[in-house]
């Protein structure tokens, strides 16, 4: 990592700001970032504010910051993502790394990919996957990419807490997102659970139930226990689940996380896989998936990028 390495920040929001205070306060020099909404002087104090402190400095066009940044790191909101790829791509080329933290869908971040490469430069697709506010320069950052290990290295060099986690763009992004069906799904199912619970004041039980029978033993265990037994019962849990449903409606509570899991168990059900395995619940949850390749789910190949 040469010294004189220099980061324009796209985008210095709260998670732009935090990142690049917390590389100054490590030592890191060379941090820019550009000076938007300049029309808005609220706005343009706040930026000039934020920049200060973390030792930034700021630059008026796309074309400046690009010229004067080895790495790029687009923090923008998820919406504005692509546009910012645009906006940079005419004036990156080689040697130039355009690192896209901005929480965007994986066919964006291959849209995005494709901008970037074709003007010659690089590109990483980043996944912030902490609270940035909290941990600042030190947040786990997946990165993915042809080039993710050698940026990584570089990042984290500068003090970052960056890992490599796939050579294509998008995976990074598929990961946030696809950790956050569990996490924000599990958030709701929790909620929905305790809305009930509460009402016949035994939720305290019911957690401690939830944890001693199955969180206890860890995830692994939860895992191939519930994906696997699913693959047997799912239809005999979905009528169960159409009881729970009933039962948060007859409380006035709309069931829209137990609804969509009646309509899960359903399909689980529809793909007899319980036939497939003989009855027998299997092992973990590596053998349901090859079940699923095997009976052809994942043939539909995703859409690509236009």
């Amino acid at each position: 990592m040469p010294d004189s390495l220099s980061l324009g920040f796209i985008g210095f929001g709260e998670a732009g700001f935090a990142i690049a205070r917390g590389l100054h306060e490590a030592g890191v020099e060379g941090i820019l970032f550009i000076h938007g909404r300049r029309q808005d002087p609220a706005r343009a104090a706040l930026a000039t504010k934020r920049g200060r402190e973390a030792g930034a400095a700021a630059v008026d066009t796309a074309r400046e910051l690009a010229a004067r940044s080895d790495y790029l790191l687009s923090v923008v909101p998820p919406a504005a993502a692509l546009d910012a790829a645009r906006e940079f791509a005419p004036f990156l080329g080689p040697g130039k790394v355009y690192v896209d933290l901005t929480s965007s869908s994986p066919r964006d971040m291959q849209a995005a990919a494709k901008l970037i490469e074709a003007a010659g430069a690089s590109f990483v697709d980043g996944a912030l996957m902490g609270p940035v506010p909290a941990e600042g320069r030190r947040v786990l950052t997946f990165l993915a990419g042809p080039q993710a290990e050698a940026v990584a290295a570089a990042l984290n060099g500068i003090g970052m807490n960056c890992r490599s986690v796939g050579a294509e763009a998008g995976q990074a992004a598929a990961i946030k997102l696809i950790l956050s069906i569990a996490t924000k799904g599990f958030g709701g199912l929790l909620v929905e659970m305790l809305l009930a619970g509460h009402h016949f004041r035994v939720e305290e039980t019911v957690l401690t139930v939830l944890n001693d029978q199955f969180f206890g033993r860890g995830l692994e265990y939860v895992v191939d226990r519930f994906v696997g037994s699913d693959a047997i019962y799912a239809g005999r849990r979905a009528v169960e689940m159409q009881a729970a449903q009933q039962l948060l409606e007859e409380l006035g509570i709309d069931p829209v996380m137990v609804r969509a899991t009646v309509e899960r168990l359903q399909w689980s059900a529809s793909l007899d896989l319980s036939a497939k395995f003989g009855g027998v619940v299997p092992a973990g949850y590596r053998e349901v998936v090859r079940a699923w390749e095997e009976i052809g789910l994942f043939d539909r190949q995703p859409r690509k990028p236009e």
